[in-house]
């Protein structure tokens, strides 16, 4: 089992999403079943971006962290 942490941009704004799945096309679909529950609509996607795999283990994690406009 690995952590996927990805990307979407959804109408020019950047969404982290952070999916727990076996393999990476499990990963890609269980993306639009998060966001459709998450939004009341599905919001049009402009594009999904894996930024990190890591093998799930006992203590690991993420750090989510908002990107500055430079």
């Amino acid at each position: 089992m690995y952590l996927y942490r990805f990307e979407v941009l959804v109408n020019t704004k950047a969404v982290p999403v952070v999916i727990a799945a076996g393999d990476d096309q499990q990963a890609f679909r269980l993306v639009d079943v998060e966001l459709e529950k998450y939004f009341l609509k599905m919001p049009e996607v402009d594009d999904i971006t894996l930024y990190e795999k890591k093998r799930i283990a006992k203590g690991g994690g993420y750090v989510l962290h908002e990107r500055e406009n430079l």
